[in-house]
């Protein structure tokens, strides 16, 4: 498949290992979850049986889902086996909910996750954008924004990488986030469509929220990335990049804290 698609996408192959590894991984934690759905239904089956009604609620169902990430036909299969059959309706139901919630949550996070506009918050999110381009190059092409949280203290930077980062990696990336501040580099930004931004090597995630135009801001020469922003005019007046904190937030999905000094 890789071999197949390699040509037209040039970074599949220059990615291979990784892509392999991941896979790999994936494989193996799905059928940790479906051995941890199973034990939890078994929970659950006692109870279920002293009852009298044989339907399993959409409630339930979804918390198999929700919380062990147990598909809701491998539900419907188990529950069969026991003479249970499962209220798909409320399924529904409450999956709708989850999704409007999740919604509101990318909205904020596709606003940049900033409690106000202040001139502390604008420059934490301009350096979201330094932190984000230096991930990149630092530990490749495969990391890509999930989320961001931005106070007057501190920016909160959610990203994918499969494994901690090392202590030489999160020097790395502090250093140069400096730099490009200490570069003095000018912030512009230019409105055009999504695939206009795109080809000119514009950094953009959370597209399911972008309209037909799209702002993309460039800090000279270093990043380029869509946003609704806002950014600072210069990054000389940022002050000095420090990380915190590296972490995991969920798998696949590690977590930095910093502030500006």
């Amino acid at each position: 498949m890789l071999d197949l698609y390699g040509k037209p996408y040039p970074e599949l192959l220059e990615n291979k290992d990784f892509i392999l590894k991941e896979l790999a991984a994936e494989e193996t934690k799905f059928s940790e979850t479906l051995l941890k759905g199973e034990r939890e239904f078994e929970k659950m089956l006692p109870n279920l049986l002293k009852g009298s009604s044989r339907q399993l609620s959409g409630r339930t169902a979804f918390k198999l889902y929700d919380t062990y990430g147990y598909p809701i036909e491998l539900t419907k299969e188990l529950a069969n086996e026991h003479g249970f059959t499962v209220d798909e309706e409320g399924f529904k139901e409450a999956f709708e909910k989850h999704q409007q919630i999740s919604r509101s949550g990318a909205e904020q996070q596709f606003k940049g996750g900033l409690a106000d506009h202040s001139d502390k918050t604008t420059a934490l999110h301009t350096a979201t954008h330094l932190l984000h381009k230096s991930l990149r190059t630092v530990l490749g092409e495969h990391v890509g924004q999930k989320g961001s949280n931005i106070t007057v203290d501190r920016l909160r930077f959610d990203f994918t990488h499969p494994s901690p980062m090392t202590s030489e990696e999160v020097q790395q990336v502090e250093d140069m986030v400096n730099e490009q501040i200490s570069r003095k580099l000018p912030v512009s930004c230019e409105t055009m469509t999504l695939d206009e931004a795109r080809d000119q090597g514009a950094i953009a995630f959370f597209e399911s929220k972008y309209g037909e135009q799209v702002k993309v801001y460039s800090i000279g020469d270093f990043s380029k990335e869509v946003c609704g922003g806002p950014h600072v005019e210069n990054t000389s007046t940022m002050g000095h990049f420090k990380i915190l904190k590296e972490q995991s937030s969920s798998a696949g999905v590690r977590r930095i804290k910093a502030i500006l000094e």
